[in-house]
């Protein structure tokens, strides 16, 4: 009867041993990331924000160099370079509100919604639109240059897909 529960034990103490040095060895193992990402979105335009200080008929809205369609392909140069899609899962509507000033520089950058986890990607989408040519033709408001607002509307749409088994 001893020798049968020696001879228990000393299997059980083998696979129990056995299990430990498996999962030890498993801390060496480098971990890689299977899944991918890829972001489409889409500039819906660049819109004035409405000033109500100024009689609608004596307002001219701020301009682009080059118009609309100029900071739209500038915009997405910049987030082309400057953003890191594959760490981004984004899908939903984001703006981007800039400040003019009255000699037509940009001098504040706000960017939302603010959503969970969205932080970093809201600090890069920032970033992104400052380093497009900062100098804008300011509104005016009956011939003279006031400071203006706008807003860049833009739609992300973001399809992640796991290629471990491919």
């Amino acid at each position: 009867m001893k020798s049968l529960l020696f001879s228990l034990s000393l299997l059980i103490s083998c696979f129990s041993f056995a299990q430990n040095d498996v999962e030890e060895g498993m801390d060496n193992l480098p971990l890689i990331d299977n899944s991918s990402s890829a972001v489409i979105y889409n500039l819906r335009g660049v819109y004035q924000i409405k000033d109500n200080s100024c009689d609608a008929a004596k307002f001219q809205s701020l301009k682009y160099p080059g118009g609309t369609d100029a900071y739209i392909k500038a915009l997405k140069e910049k987030l082309q370079q400057n953003v890191n899609w594959n760490t981004y899962v984004i899908n939903g509507l984001f703006f981007v509100k800039l400040d003019i000033n009255k000699d037509g520089t940009l001098s504040k950058i706000e960017t939302g919604p603010k959503v969970a986890n969205s932080d970093a990607f809201l600090k890069d989408l920032k970033d992104a639109a400052a380093k497009v040519n900062k100098t804008w033709i300011p509104a005016k408001c009956d011939g003279k240059p006031i400071d203006s607002k706008a807003i860049v509307k833009i739609d992300f749409s973001s399809m992640t897909y796991d290629n471990a088994f491919n």
